[in-house]
């Protein structure tokens, strides 16, 4: 491997160069650049408490808003019951239950959906069979 001597090897300009004179004549250069302004004797006064007023008015909002949510989403929800025609096209469309499986899982004692049977003149069923034309779909059923 060649020996590197720093001393021996051409420099790289870096490209920045100074004016000459620049660091001589800068101060008085700076002072002929700024404008010249009469010291005022009046200073301005900014209020504490105007910015405090505006951060107790968004603390306020805040809390209003804090409190308020809550009672907003109570009044909203206040009905939990679910509507028999939700119910009947949840179970109709989302599950793989058919009927039977569905009568099986009704606990006649402890339901309100199931009454009990009423008794029918026999006058009644024969009027009913009489006058529908799909009689045998009737007695597969049942």
């Amino acid at each position: 491997m060649k020996t590197f001597k720093l001393d021996n090897e051409p420099k790289i300009d870096s490209g920045f160069k100074t004016p000459d004179n620049y660091f001589e004549n800068f101060s008085a250069n700076l002072m002929q650049k700024l404008p010249i302004e009469p010291v005022s004797q009046e200073t301005k006064v900014i209020s504490i408490f105007r910015e405090r007023k505006n951060i107790f008015m968004a603390a306020a909002a805040v809390l209003v808003l804090a409190i308020m949510i809550p009672i907003a989403y109570r009044a909203n929800t206040t009905n939990k019951e679910v509507d028999t025609v939700t119910l009947e096209n949840y179970l109709t469309q989302e599950t793989n239950l058919n009927q039977y499986e569905l009568i099986g899982e009704i606990e006649p004692e402890n339901s309100n959906i199931i009454s009990p049977p009423k008794k029918l003149e026999r006058e009644t069923i024969e009027d009913v069979l009489a006058t529908n034309p799909n009689i045998e779909n009737l007695v597969i059923e049942n």
